[in-house]
């Protein structure tokens, strides 16, 4: 087995522009080669505000870390190592980020922690972002896992569960008796479909064809609506016990704190065996409340005025987490499917930030309104506005 080099530390101070206040904590990452893809989602989970405050705050724990660690090397079959804990060297990109240094840095120690942790991503290629953030919390979940008493994801109290992990509900409906069979499913993540590419009238003429432009919440209005089954993808009813056809209903049954939406612009057709980028325009709002897509409405909705005694219907929101969010990161990707470029838009302080690696440059909130966004994250309204009242430290440029 190939052993992995670390990456040879770079040292800029390209794409710092000078200004007199400038957030606390946000600075270039350089590329490393082909390693947009890292630092974009880097940069999102450094500025999301449940992370910082954990990581920044010594939660972690590192020397009860290294015990543990210590612990099982000793009871381990000799010559079986233990790849270094990811969230360890995460918090060690935190304290570089946040010490007020204002060069680019250069996260070559996650790098190759991360390449120890997930051998088969390793490499200088080319990765997906949205498969790197997916990575990256399940191996901070792993490493913290061991130190925790968890049944599993959804009750798990990780760092990376605690502040990303929802419950999704489904819903299976026999069309012939009406029995719904419920099933829950946790999430770090949205993957929403773009809306189609034209509103078509199939009575009028091809110069009636309007463009239309997809929103994130027509999207999710797309996701959490019902969906007929089609012939082949008949289930067993438990009440007829016969397969009959179905209808299938998306809900969201509890909230995270951090409410990540992926854009699904990859497109793979099995049939033709061809793929391809989708590069169609998506609005996102910056507010944003997800009271009608959660469990409770889509129930009640389904069941009008009725009254019913549903499971979960009163349990989708705990009393400390809110419905309503407000972006602060959205990661962008230009480019082709086999090619591209990642880059990281950043809200602080209710202005936004540009980070194109190792570049920091502030543009105006219509830049950013007119991106094609790949990856968003929200934060809880009350989370993002406290996270607001962060300091700032003066900039002296490069030194």
């Amino acid at each position: 087995m190939m052993l992995l080099q670390p990456p040879a530390e770079v040292s800029s101070c390209r794409g710092i522009r000078s200004t007199l206040l400038h957030p606390w904590g946000l600075r270039g990452l350089n590329n490393l080669g082909n390693t947009c893809f890292m630092n974009s989602v880097l940069q999102a989970l450094l500025h999301t505000p449940p992370l910082r405050n954990y990581f920044l705050g010594d939660h972690h724990k590192q020397e009860v870390c290294r015990q543990r660690k210590r612990r099982r090397a000793s009871s381990a079959v000799a010559g079986v190592g233990e790849g270094p804990c990811l969230a360890c060297i995460v918090e060690g990109v935190y304290l570089e980020v946040f010490s007020g240094d204002r060069k680019p840095y250069s996260p070559a120690r996650f790098l190759y922690s991360w390449w120890k942790n997930s051998s088969n991503l390793s490499g200088y290629e080319q990765q997906d972002a949205h498969e790197f953030f997916i990575s990256i919390l399940d191996k901070i979940h792993d490493k913290e896992l061991s130190g925790l008493n968890s049944k599993g994801a959804v009750d798990c109290h990780c760092i990376a569960h605690s502040v990303f992990s929802g419950i999704l509900r489904s819903d299976i409906t026999c069309t012939v008796c009406g029995f719904t069979s419920t099933t829950y499913d946790p999430c770090v993540d949205i993957s929403v479909d773009l809306e189609a590419d034209y509103n078509t009238d199939k009575s009028a003429g091809p110069a009636d064809r309007t463009a239309r432009i997809s929103t994130l919440t027509g999207s999710l209005d797309l996701f959490t609506r019902p969906e007929k089954l089609g012939s082949d993808q008949k289930l067993y009813c438990q009440n007829c016990r016969v397969k009959q056809d179905s209808v299938k209903q998306m809900s969201v049954r509890r909230l995270p704190l951090v409410l990540c939406f992926h854009v699904k612009r990859f497109a793979h057709s099995a049939i033709r065996r061809t793929s391809k980028k989708l590069d169609q325009y998506m609005q996102f709002p910056f507010s944003l409340d997800m009271t009608p897509y959660l469990s409770s409405s889509i129930i009640r909705n389904r069941f009008g005025n009725r009254i019913f005694a549903l499971e979960g219907d009163e349990s989708d929101l705990p009393g400390e987490i809110s419905s309503e969010f407000e972006v602060f990161a959205v990661v962008t990707h230009s480019g082709g499917l086999d090619s591209g470029h990642y880059v990281t838009y950043l809200r602080l302080r209710n202005q936004w930030y540009k980070c194109d690696d190792a570049w920091i440059t502030e543009v105006r909130e219509e830049v950013v309104r007119a991106l094609q966004c790949y990856m968003i994250y929200y934060v809880q309204k009350v989370l993002y506005h406290r996270n607001g009242e962060e300091r700032v430290i003066p900039s002296t440029g490069c030194f």
